[in-house]
């Protein structure tokens, strides 16, 4: 036993790494049914290939929080002896039911919710019971082993009923987002006589190594993060250009300059939206030939280049609609979304905005 906790222990080790990432998700709880299948041995006074046995488990349970979840399994199948001393072997069927707590040792580290590996520790009690004990069938009268008052034997009762205490690893590859396939080993400690003898011992030792098949109901699927549009538009600077020339000769007469319109950045922490979409407006009332550019940015600390093109986008057709209500014609606005690709500010947190030229 001390040698298989000992490899469990380096796999973990060894696996632990790959589970680290900066990226972080949002956890949703969620309920799983489980099919496994594999082989279990008891540590005896045998070798343990001898007695390998076939088993097979069902278990339903929850992850109710990142870290912690819990189970109920129904394990069992059949499994077998063998009398040291004679070299004759005997089997007989059992059920194990077992109330297991599920601690997620990555989620401990990492907050990647979204890993294609997990690897989990596994602890719980349960019952179990036996029956259909073919050892009676066998000549007891040259076996050296204590059997005195074992079950099964034809001197004692014909079932057995004891307790289970179990701890194991598992570890689990996400093949989709509902399925997952993995491999569960664990030690189980039963009564002394669970195989129809006595090692002087107060508990005999099965270990169990299964195949499993999971299906997830209730995860829901990771989704990128959404932010809300929110256009507050907020006059920030000015930067006012310099008056265009006159003309130094002209046919007919002199119109009145037009004087550009001052750059006017937008941001949606502002709360003067109507007073700065009005200077805007006002600015075209006045200038017949102005043309208005709308520049839509986003910051590029958060998001994917993708999404960041959305939102640059749509926070400039906002400010255009705005603009519109206001008397605005289309036909004088230009609008444009750079996303992350240009960063106006040098704090990230600024480029959140619309910076709207006049000309």
């Amino acid at each position: 036993m001390k040698y298989v906790v000992n490899i469990l222990l380096v796999a973990l080790l060894a696996l632990l790494p790959a589970s680290m990432s900066a990226q972080t998700d949002e956890f949703h709880p969620y309920g799983f049914l489980q099919l496994q299948g594999g082989a279990n041995t008891t540590f005896t006074n045998v070798k343990q290939l001898h007695i390998l046995s076939p088993t097979f488990t069902v278990g339903v349970g929850a992850m109710v929080i990142p870290e912690l979840g819990a189970r109920i399994n129904m394990n069992g199948w059949q499994s077998r002896g063998k009398f040291a001393s004679t070299g004759d072997k005997y089997k007989h069927n059992y059920f194990n039911a077992d109330l297991d707590v599920i601690l997620n040792v990555f989620n401990l580290f990492s907050k990647n919710y979204d890993r294609l590996f997990d690897v989990s520790l596994v602890a719980g009690v349960g019952f179990n019971h036996a029956w259909n004990n073919n050892i009676s069938d066998l000549d007891l009268t040259k076996v050296e082993e204590d059997i005195t008052g074992a079950w099964g034997n034809g001197l004692d009762k014909k079932t057995f009923n004891g307790t289970n205490f179990r701890m194991g690893v598992m570890g689990d590859f996400r093949l989709a987002h509902n399925w997952q396939l993995g491999l569960e080993v664990d030690m189980n400690s039963l009564h002394d006589n669970w195989n129809s003898k006595y090692n002087k011992k107060k508990r005999d030792w099965m270990l169990t190594s299964q195949v499993s098949v999971t299906y997830r109901f209730g995860a829901k699927r990771k989704k990128e993060a959404v932010e809300e549009p929110v256009v507050a538009p907020t006059y920030i600077e000015e930067k006012k250009e310099p008056a265009k020339p006159i003309p130094p000769v002209v046919t007919k007469p002199q119109p009145k300059p037009e004087e550009p319109l001052n750059d006017y950045t937008i941001r949606e922490t502002d709360v003067n939206k109507e007073e700065v979409i009005e200077k805007i407006a006002d600015w075209s009332r006045k200038h017949e030939n102005g043309k208005i550019q709308i520049n839509g940015y986003a910051d590029k600390g958060t998001g994917t280049p993708r999404v960041n093109m959305h939102y640059s986008q749509l926070r400039a057709e906002k400010v255009a609609a705005a603009l519109k209500t206001k008397g605005v014609p289309e036909s004088k606005m230009t609008v444009n979304a750079y996303g992350d690709t240009v960063q106006p500010f040098t704090d990230n947190n600024q480029n959140r905005c619309v910076i709207v030229i006049g000309q």
